[in-house]
Parts: C-alpha cells; sequence; structure tokens
C-alpha cells in the first residue's frame, strides 16, 4: 500500500512540471487550477482534506486518461 502511495506523489511531482508547461504565467490567475487540469487532461478527481492538502485518495473519471498517466508517470 505505502509503494502504491508514494508512486502516486512521486508522479505528481513529475507531472508538475508539465502542469507548468502548458499553463505557463497563468498559473493561479486565468489558467486551470492543477486539480482541474489533472481531471481534464489525465482524468484524475483529486482528494483534498477541506484545508487546501491534497490527500492520497483520488477518484479515476476517465480511464483511457488515467491509462496514459499511468504509463507516463507511474513508472
Amino acid at each position: 500500500m505505502n509503494e502504491k502511495r508514494n508512486q502516486y506523489w512521486q508522479a505528481l511531482h513529475a507531472v508538475r512540471y508539465e502542469y507548468r508547461e502548458d499553463i505557463g504565467d497563468n498559473i493561479g490567475m486565468t489558467g486551470p487550477t492543477f486539480p482541474y487540469w489533472m481531471e481534464s487532461k489525465y482524468g484524475i478527481k483529486m482528494e483534498h482534506d477541506g484545508e487546501g492538502n491534497y490527500t492520497q485518495n483520488y477518484e479515476v473519471v476517465d480511464t483511457k486518461r488515467f491509462m496514459f498517466f499511468q504509463i507516463k508517470y507511474m513508472k
């Protein structure tokens, strides 16, 4: 279980660079937030604890996009 959780966190860390590339200077302004971008690009609905912190839980809303995310980042 810990291995899967660590793999998820490492993948999120790695995908941040792609997010910054896609959004550019619009981060926090007019561009989509990271969770919204993840959901639309990779089919993952990230869960947060209500205080703005992401948790280890997520929901797959688009399996094809999620599989692409797994292949690309969850090695």
